[in-house]
């Protein structure tokens, strides 16, 4: 073990000389016996200046005040005070802002035997505290220029939404005339084409269409009624089982009763989840849509095989514009699980998915209370 050179007394006395900080050792009553010469030069004196004097001697008038009608019987209750923001005396150079602490040693009887205090300059660290209000208001200047950004930006998207209805409506309209014309095949298979993509393009519009009423209105907006539930998810069933006649849908239900609900919403929710489904399902197995009405409470499932969806997938898979690389020609803009989750949200209920190597099943419960 390596001995130190300095007694215990010599590092004590080079450690209160030395230091950046002001130090002041008092007696009992208060009165300085001993001050540090980084305290002296703050106060443009020597060390030797204050000795016997009041440690409220240092300090301005204002602080003087303050020490004597609070600080001192504060540390007479309790023992000490922290960081306690109050200026030196001016000594010519004008006064200096400090923070003190103050700490009381008793004897065995409770009486006073000394007390010392610990002085900081707190011009750096009111530079500091300044500039970091500074900061905190042009961040929240900042904050609140692309909260209202974003307002515009999701304001633009519903105007542009809108707009676009009205020409895509011309397409579709056209495009119906002409199935009802006399066509070549050569000229079917060009209508069909339109027919298919006016569709899947006025979908997207209904979708953003969603988000930006959610996103300026706080939530999907619904409308609820005695739903047959059964022969609403036969409905949506048998549409999908049209426009992909190849992939197989099987239904398990037990449903005893009608349920409140939105049907355009639910079925919009049902057909996004089962759009899902057969774009990343197994192409070989069926997708199961089960319903389940008990009491008060009812749920669907709709349930797929195939790859598992990624772990770090399953974090953001019910934010907006989130889509799957391998799929993304089939994705669109990414919204149908979004708004699928916020039309849950809207019927007082919850979306959720587990998702493994064996299957794949998107849940919604809701709660008739």
């Amino acid at each position: 073990m390596i001995k130190n050179s300095l007694s215990s007394s010599e590092d004590f006395d080079d450690f209160f000389e030395s230091s950046l900080s002001g130090f002041i050792i008092t007696d009992g009553e208060g009165n300085i016996t001993r001050i540090n010469k980084r305290t002296a030069d703050w106060l443009n004196t020597t060390c030797d200046h204050f000795i016997g004097k009041r440690f409220s001697d240092i300090l301005s008038i204002g602080g003087k005040i303050y020490f004597e009608t609070h600080l001192w019987p504060l540390l007479r209750m309790q023992g000490h005070f922290d960081e306690v923001a109050v200026e030196l005396a001016d000594t010519g150079k004008g006064k200096i802002p400090v923070y003190i602490n103050g700490y009381e040693r008793k004897d065995e009887n409770n009486k006073p035997i000394f007390m010392r205090f610990t002085i900081f300059r707190a011009s750096d660290r009111r530079l500091y505290e300044e500039n970091l209000q500074i900061a905190k208001k042009n961040a929240e200047k900042n904050l609140n220029i692309e909260q209202e950004n974003a307002v515009i930006r999701e304001q633009f998207i519903a105007v542009l939404g809108h707009d676009l209805r009205n020409p895509l409506s011309g397409i579709m309209g056209a495009t119906q005339v002409l199935l009802r014309s006399k066509l070549s095949d050569r000229d079917l298979k060009m209508v069909n084409i339109l027919e298919n993509s006016s569709k899947r393009m006025h979908e997207m519009i209904d979708n953003i269409m969603d988000l930006a009423r959610g996103r300026l209105g706080g939530g999907i907006s619904i409308n609820t009624s005695s739903v047959d539930l059964e022969e609403l998810l036969n409905q949506v069933s048998g549409e999908l089982k049209v426009t992909w006649p190849d992939r197989i849908i099987k239904s398990e239900f037990n449903i005893n009763n009608l349920v409140e609900c939105d049907p355009g919403r639910i079925s919009q929710m049902v057909s996004n989840l089962l759009a899902n489904a057969i774009t990343h399902g197994s192409r070989e197995t069926p997708i199961i849509l089960k319903a389940d009405v008990n009491g008060n409470s009812w749920k669907i499932d709709v349930i797929n095989q195939g790859t598992a969806i990624p772990e770090k997938a399953l974090e953001n898979l019910f934010n907006p514009f989130q889509r799957a690389e391998s799929h993304s020609n089939h994705n669109g803009l990414g919204l149908g699980l979004y708004i699928a989750s916020e039309i849950a949200k809207a019927h007082h209920g919850t979306l959720t998915v587990q998702s493994d190597d064996e299957q794949t099943c998107f849940t919604f419960k809701n709660n008739m209370n």
